[in-house]
């Protein structure tokens, strides 16, 4: 058959075409399931500073060691690594299904990251430490493909956005959480409320849950 909006053929059956993406059957629809789902951003904070006074190896030994060690911290609480953006790592917690614990373990996860990142910014090598900046939310989210890779699945969600509010307003060293997160998590973690964010139509509630640095 032929795709009718760029004519390509296409020689396996398919509800979209594999060349211009178009849906063939005008009947058809998108599964889709609703979930709860954490999403965190990390930013290291002060890299750049840092960066200009070592030379370029080490740079790249320091931010391998950094996102290998906060790779098996948020996949050994069940986190899955969706993105890293420069020095930035965008996680998500509670894919494919929910367990109910999923922004417990996302807390815990934020907290081994800062700790551990006090413990490398000791090495002799580093002419300035580095902190860092965490934004996390509970948001519903529509998932499609949701049995496939993360990867490969689409997620409608304003929880990326939301997130990446609470990070870029967090102090060195902390961690900001929305209110759904805090909401269910408050009667085992310690916050304090900061304030209402706003950017771009969206607000965020925000409440600060610190680290406290060895």
């Amino acid at each position: 058959m032929k795709c009718p909006a760029c004519s390509k053929e296409i020689d396996d059956p398919s509800r979209f075409c594999p060349w211009c993406g178009t849906l063939l059957d005008k009947n058809s629809y998108l599964p889709m399931e609703k979930l709860d789902m954490v999403f965190m951003r990390a930013d290291l904070s002060g890299f750049t500073k840092m960066s200009e006074t070592m030379i370029a190896e080490d740079v790249m030994v320091f931010l391998n060691e950094v996102f290998a060690l906060f790779s098996r911290i948020i996949e050994s609480y069940k986190g899955v690594i969706y993105q890293i953006i420069g020095d930035e790592v965008v996680s998500v917690f509670g894919f494919p299904k929910e367990s109910g614990f999923a922004a417990h373990m996302a807390v815990f996860a934020a907290e081994d990251m800062l700790k551990k990142l006090g413990e490398i910014n000791k090495k002799e090598y580093l002419a300035s430490p580095v902190g860092l900046k965490i934004g996390m939310v509970l948001e519903p989210v529509s998932v499609v493909n949701i049995y496939s890779n993360l990867r490969d699945t689409l997620l409608v969600t304003k929880g990326f956005k939301k997130c990446q509010i609470l990070q870029k307003n967090a102090v060195e060293n902390s961690l900001l959480v929305c209110e759904n997160l805090y909401d269910a998590t408050k009667a085992f973690f310690s916050f304090s409320e900061v304030g209402e964010f706003i950017k771009d139509a969206l607000s965020v509630k925000a409440y600060e849950y610190k680290v406290k640095q060895k």
